[in-house]
């Protein structure tokens, strides 16, 4: 093995092992959230690299990148996050968090998620109930196997024994009726240990109104579960100059034309094609 190649397996074990002691996992967890064998975590562990293929590195590299969320600036929304989750997780509150779309929902969330007993996935519109709760269940280092009423139970009791857990849903708005009801179910029997923070578009929240106005199954007893709603406002001017200088943006006119961007995603693919029109990084 050359040295190129050792190095980077060094490293996916040193990230591994970091990964594991943030979120409190073990590897037998671990195994089941990246979807690999215990036994392929083992011989890392252990540096059998001749068990460890170059394509098994690149997956566990990709789900550690799924797992980070780049660069974090303490701007008014992103802590706003952290308090809303925090809250959440301290008083077993479920929590709807909207914003639109660039807004740095998932990046504040993802960052967040690194915490022990943290929870977190995205909805899918093609999901269904078994498959949201798969899902989870994996999310959770738990086997996603049984019937559906069988795996909101095994969801349940996982929270349930854990301290101070909150689970994160991403792209909330996205949930469907059916999932919805488990969800409830999975609420019910979770509530007095814990919080769920449900991040979505502004639509999300006025959905629920109107399925609940309509008298749809649910939505009546699921919005008024919510105990709490927040709207992330958005980067002010001075967070937009401030972010774009930490990127290595130091032309005025430039930034001036950055600090009119109010969505954090907006903001930051300027900056990544004017770092490369500056020359800063290759295409």
């Amino acid at each position: 093995m050359n040295a190129t190649k050792l190095q980077e397996k060094n490293e996916l074990k040193a990230r591994i092992s970091g990964y594991c002691s943030e979120k409190g996992l073990s590897k037998a967890d671990l195994a089941v959230k990246a979807k690999v064998s215990e036994a392929t975590l083992s011989a890392i562990e252990n540096e059998r690299w001749e068990k460890i293929s170059d394509s098994m590195v690149k997956k566990l590299q990709s789900f550690l990148k799924s797992e980070t969320a780049g660069n974090i600036y303490d701007t008014a929304d992103f802590t706003a996050v952290v308090s809303l989750c925090d809250t959440a997780r301290k008083y077993k509150l479920m929590i709807g968090l909207v914003g639109d779309t660039g807004t740095g929902k998932t990046t504040s969330l993802t960052a967040y998620s690194r915490r022990k007993n943290t929870y977190r996935l995205t909805f899918e519109k093609s999901m269904n109930p078994k498959q949201f709760f798969a899902s989870l269940l994996s999310e959770m280092g738990i086997e996603p196997v049984g019937n559906i009423n069988t795996m909101v139970n095994k969801a349940a009791n996982g929270l349930n024994c854990k301290e101070e857990p909150l689970l994160v849903i991403d792209e909330a708005g996205k949930i469907t009726h059916p999932v919805l009801l488990y969800l409830h179910d999975l609420r019910e029997k979770t509530k007095g240990n814990c919080g769920i923070v449900l991040a979505g578009m502004p639509y999300f929240r006025d959905n629920l109104k109107k399925n609940a106005q309509r008298g749809k199954e649910g939505y009546s007893e699921f919005l008024r579960r919510i105990n709490l709603w927040h709207t992330l406002g958005g980067l002010s001017a001075s967070e937009a100059r401030f972010v774009a200088r930490s990127n290595g943006i130091t032309e005025p006119e430039e930034l001036r034309e950055l600090s009119q961007k109010r969505r954090f995603g907006d903001l930051m693919n300027e900056i990544y094609l004017k770092r490369i029109l500056n020359g800063q990084m290759e295409y």
